[in-house]
């Protein structure tokens, strides 16, 4: 098979490696991988005369975007969770049901389409590699998104809950998907399932991801229950001496930050989904002042890094922490996310020998009060971060094949995609009751985001209610069900009670027929 040879010109090229290169450099791809960045595109032409050659002019090449952490299942969910804070989901019964619905009751057929409009929406945010946090509920949630991200041709990571996903997930290997185990909760975290968790990270060679610490009362929880902080138990436990991906960590103790910067481990963090769900904000002075890297992810919502890299910005701000140059913000979306996944010896950076992971950004109505030729890349940065959008994402390379052309998805109508999101907003709405009267979702999330439009119907209404909710992240516990536990029924016991549907049973970690 002859080899296939590429060379992008005429581009300014951010190359986000160690050298931090920024400049008009030709890039040389090879099969799936970049075999050279150059100053030259003559020369590469001159020594590959046969080579496709793709004019990138008035465009800006990062590397692939990474999406350190995502629940693919929020993109629909979205529109009933906007504008409510995440500590009163479980107050608002349209909330609650469409929670519950999509995490317990629906099928991995149904589950599927929107994992599927949540990554091509991903990938025409120039996302090229997205790690799926999924959920607790036997193995559907871990096949569609498994499906949905082999069809969009995106590559990642999708979390592990229970035996049957560990199972199923060992039975289905795929080059693209990798999988990791996720630790359980604050109010499910035994030192058991902790343990076992770690067994088999260690048995499968996957990594662990730790959604610890997003709230203050979560870091009260583990103290209660472990008598010191979560970065002390994972430390303890020798959590953090594995692959691991560290998810939020908004609340840390005395110390915390000085265990972390020691053993400079990335914390992934959640900007725009922070100030959307109104959760705790990190300590981002302490984080940085430490020296610890950062990566951003999306975590809830609709996919967008330069939404992520301006809230992440604004949090700094409301932290009191330094400001942050443009050019880290884009590593934390790059590089920085791709060490905090374990996958830096591939993608993060344009460099020879990693894989041709290219995000080409359109700024021909951008550049305008700022030609490149000025030389002031550093100001030219800044204003791609003040202005840029998904909707200035051209064309995305995944293994040096296009899949995003002039804006346009290539392997799936995107036609499809919006029925297909039309009709999954619809089915939530019928099963569970909740309508289809309120103001339209177009108007209650932030302007860029609607990569794939929004169905034109409008919004279930969001009304107050005193029922009480299990988000539904529920992840492994002790009993090998999704049972509340006692302490968590004598809080409901004052509440009026809501019938909740059948409960699947699955098997725990470490099962002895795993």
């Amino acid at each position: 098979m002859s080899e296939s040879v590429k060379i992008i010109e005429n581009g300014l090229v951010v190359t986000c490696d160690a050298e931090a290169h920024i400049g008009s450099f030709a890039v040389l791809v090879k099969d799936d991988r970049i075999a050279e960045v150059n100053p030259s595109a003559a020369g590469l032409k001159a020594r590959y005369p046969q080579a496709e050659v793709i004019d990138a002019s008035e465009k800006i090449i990062f590397p692939g975007f990474i999406d350190a952490h995502y629940h693919g299942e929020s993109f629909v969910l979205r529109n009933w969770t906007a504008g409510v804070p995440a500590s009163k989901w479980h107050k608002f019964p349209a909330v609650r049901k469409a929670l519950s619905y999509v995490h317990r009751e629906a099928t991995k057929d149904e589950l599927a389409p929107l994992y599927r409009t949540a990554y091509f929406s991903a990938l025409k945010s120039g996302i090229t590699t997205i790690s799926e946090f999924g959920f607790d509920n036997l193995d559907g949630p871990l096949l569609a998104a498994c499906e949905a991200m082999k069809r969009s041709d995106l590559k990642g990571f999708v979390g592990i809950h229970n035996g049957e996903q560990a199972d199923r997930a060992r039975m289905q290997p795929h080059a693209a998907v990798h999988y990791a185990f996720v630790l359980p909760g604050e109010d499910d975290l035994t030192v058991y399932n902790l343990q076992t968790a770690l067994r088999l990270a260690s048995e499968t060679h996957w990594p662990i991801i730790s959604h610890l610490g997003e709230s203050r009362k979560g870091l009260e929880t583990t103290k209660r229950n472990f008598h010191r902080s979560i970065v002390r138990v994972l430390e303890e436990y020798k959590v953090l001496l594995q692959p691991v991906h560290l998810v939020h960590l908004a609340s840390l103790d005395a110390g915390d930050d000085v265990v972390l910067g020691r053993m400079h481990i990335p914390v992934i963090l959640n900007p725009t989904s922070i100030l959307s769900k109104n959760t705790d904000l990190p300590p981002l002075e302490k984080l940085m002042g430490n020296g610890i890297p950062l990566a951003l992810c999306s975590d809830w919502g609709v996919p967008d890094p330069f939404e992520n890299m301006r809230s992440a910005r604004l949090l700094a701000r409301l932290c009191g922490a330094e400001p942050i140059p443009a050019q880290d913000l884009i590593l934390m979306h790059t590089l920085q996310a791709a060490r905090a996944l374990h996958v830096h010896q591939d993608v993060g950076s344009l460099e020879g020998g990693k894989k041709a992971d290219l995000t080409f950004l359109d700024v021909s109505d951008l550049r305008s009060a700022l030609p490149q030729e000025h030389g002031n890349i550093t100001a030219l940065l800044e204003r791609i971060i003040q202005d840029a959008g998904a909707r200035h994402v051209s064309d995305v390379m995944i293994n040096g094949e296009f899949f995003l052309r002039k804006g346009q998805v290539m392997t799936y109508a995107e036609e499809d995609l919006k029925r297909e999101y039309r009709e999954a907003v619809s089915r939530i709405s019928e099963k569970t009751g909740i309508g289809q009267e309120g103001p339209d979702p177009d108007l209650v999330v932030h302007t860029d985001t609607p990569i794939i439009p929004l169905h034109n119907t409008t919004a279930p209404p969001v009304t107050s209610g005193d029922e009480h909710f299990e988000e539904g992240f529920r992840i492994v516990g002790t009993t090998g069900s999704l049972q509340q536990s006692p302490r968590k029924e004598t809080k409901r016991a004052n509440l009026p009670e809501v019938e909740d549907p059948p409960k699947p049973v699955r098997r725990v970690y470490g099962d002895d027929d795993l």
